[in-house]
């Protein structure tokens, strides 16, 4: 979706898929387009849908629309990076949102504290089996290409790692799945089951 900007330049938003979270679409994308048009900002919603190479062109198209900004939720930071350096030799700000471009020359980066994401997921999951005699706990982890599921676990790592050395919990697996794909966890899980 788009809409005209001003005076105020256009800000393109490049979102990465619809498959590994509803959020994208549902909750980040009407909220950021109404934002933008709140404050009178040319915008355009972008979805790669879990393809780089289509990222990579909707971002050109954005700057070649008009586009000062992007604001990057990256499919990985190796394309994320291209993208921003494509940018960047363009006049164009980046944007990291939400998931960091390792080795990467964004401008800025907005996010959330990750590690404490995950230490509160670590907590959550300590609660749930307090009274629990020595659960056997499988952990899957989120992509290993995103930044955020590095963090993620380092915080709950640091949770659960003291039930797995004191022997209170047995770790049956710990393994990551690719790129968020929803039915490779699934097989993930069910092997670990």
């Amino acid at each position: 979706s788009s809409s005209s900007g001003g005076d105020k330049g256009k800000v393109a938003v490049l979102l990465p898929d619809s498959k590994s979270s509803v959020r994208w679409e549902t909750v980040d994308r009407p909220f950021l387009k109404k934002a933008f048009d709140d404050a009178g900002i040319g915008n355009e919603i972008q979805n790669a849908e879990g393809d780089k190479a289509t990222q990579q062109q909707q971002a050109e198209q954005a700057i070649t629309n008009g586009a000062k900004v992007l604001l990057l939720v990256n499919l990985d930071s190796g394309s994320g990076a291209a993208i921003a350096a494509n940018a960047k030799s363009q006049g164009v700000k980046v944007i990291d949102y939400d998931r960091l471009t390792l080795n990467g020359d964004s401008d800025y980066y907005v996010s959330f504290d990750n590690e404490q994401v995950g230490k509160l997921q670590g907590e959550g999951l300590v609660k749930c089996l307090e009274g629990k005699d020595k659960p056997a706990v499988a952990v899957l982890n989120g992509s290993p290409t995103d930044n955020n599921a590095t963090l993620f676990k380092k915080g709950y790592d640091g949770v659960i790692n003291e039930k797995f050395d004191s022997g209170e919990w047995t770790e049956v697996a710990d393994q990551s799945v690719p790129d968020w794909d929803n039915q490779k966890a699934l097989t993930i899980f069910e092997q670990m089951l």
